[in-house]
């Protein structure tokens, strides 16, 4: 029986430990159809293989005791604030497109493309995991790396009712959900538990709905001096990130004092002992952080796609396909990789490069497989559950 698999929990207190995450043209409402954003399923596919990535080296020191070279686990800190907002901030930017459908079509739709894969790929987990307690119902909360999943069901559920609010009044919700998971917080940093979790990242999620119903003025301020700002402190954040996880402990306390400019002390340099806290990277004081390194990642590829300039930004057709099929890759890379790390781990293999390298490739693999597989009825069921087939009226 394998060891058991993390959990992968959005808020884990572990620096190493961090969180993972279809997209199609996005469509703030009704109106005439609009022409595929291929920027969109570049940064999806792109947050996706980071996901597959970081579960292919974080799997083999839960299950193994292999931990990756510091090189991979400081790529996996730069980018692990910034990966799962991406990715839910997007989907928020999507939530129109559902919303133009009528209630029964809307939560049925729901219901097939959501609860029923996390239903059959949770059943997947604990049969690859082996582990107890799949009969306690409270287990199948949040299952694992599948809470993504499971989060964006409540969203969608709540999505009808919290969108009645109207114009930039509705800006107070993402605000009013990022407040309530500092509520929640047990110890006064970030959100704890599923319930600050889900208020947290579903900040992010009604952002992006926030995002494309004011696409057109933010597009009118797309400019360099904003990308290179918000490159500046996203960089900045997730490598002060990298030197807490290195031991440089410089703190939340000492960070605010650098940046206030009320200590000449740098960033880094380690005299900074007296930090009363540790940055964590769910804190209140972060979010605006996270999205100008959000904002940036969408910036930087509308800029090398040609979109910002009127391109269709239809380049790196591979990615796009990931991000297109982002909910395959997504639910089948995790159990794939658990299974994989306990073969090699029994075969002898402690290589942290090599137990990267295998398990990228062949979670990848699979999921190009099952890709391909969905294009008969049998294997589309593994991810959407089927229409039900109107009956035929007996001609007279």
């Amino acid at each position: 029986m394998p060891t058991p698999a993390p959990t992968e929990q959005p808020a884990s207190r572990d620096p190493a430990h961090v969180t993972p995450g279809s997209a199609t043209n996005p469509d703030p409402g009704p109106g005439p159809a609009r022409r595929r954003e291929h920027w969109m399923d570049l940064v999806r596919g792109a947050a996706i293989l980071l996901v597959v990535t970081f579960h292919a080296s974080a799997i083999p020191v839960f299950l193994a005791g292999v931990d990756p070279t510091s090189v991979i686990n400081d790529l996996n800190t730069l980018f692990a604030p910034y990966r799962m907002s991406t990715l839910l901030l997007l989907s928020g930017m999507l939530l129109g497109r559902s919303l133009t459908k009528t209630g029964p079509t809307y939560y049925t739709g729901k219901l097939r493309t959501l609860v029923w894969p996390y239903l059959l790929w949770g059943t997947v987990y604990w049969l690859v995991t082996m582990q107890d307690g799949w009969t306690d119902p409270s287990n199948w909360i949040a299952l694992s790396w599948l809470w993504f999943i499971f989060y964006l069901a409540i969203y969608y559920l709540a999505a009808p009712l919290l969108t009645r609010i109207r114009g930039p009044w509705f800006a107070l919700v993402p605000l009013t959900l990022w407040g309530l998971s500092a509520a929640l917080s047990t110890d006064g940093i970030g959100p704890s538990g599923m319930w600050g979790d889900l208020a947290y990242y579903g900040g992010f999620f009604f952002a992006g709905h926030l995002v494309a119903q004011h696409r057109h003025q933010l597009a009118r301020i797309e400019s360099w001096p904003l990308l290179i700002a918000c490159t500046a402190i996203a960089g900045g954040f997730g490598t002060l990130l990298i030197g807490q996880t290195r031991g440089t402990y410089f703190g939340l306390d000492g960070a605010l004092q650098w940046i206030s400019g009320t200590t000449s002390t740098a960033p880094g340099d380690g005299s900074l002992t007296a930090a009363t806290r540790l940055i964590d990277r769910y804190e209140l004081v972060w979010i605006p952080v996270v999205l100008a390194g959000v904002a940036a990642i969408m910036m930087i590829t509308r800029r090398l796609t040609g979109t910002q300039r009127g391109l269709d930004g239809d380049s790196a057709r591979w990615l796009q396909y990931i991000g297109r099929n982002s909910v395959v890759f997504y639910v089948v890379h995790y159990p794939a990789q658990i299974m994989i790390t306990s073969w090699l781990g029994d075969w002898g293999m402690r290589d942290p490069t090599w137990m990267l390298i295998i398990n990228t490739i062949v979670a990848m693999s699979l999921s190009y497989l099952f890709c391909w597989l969905r294009r008969w009825p049998a294997g589309d069921a593994v991810f959407v559950f089927p229409k039900p087939r109107p009956r035929r009226r007996a001609t007279p």
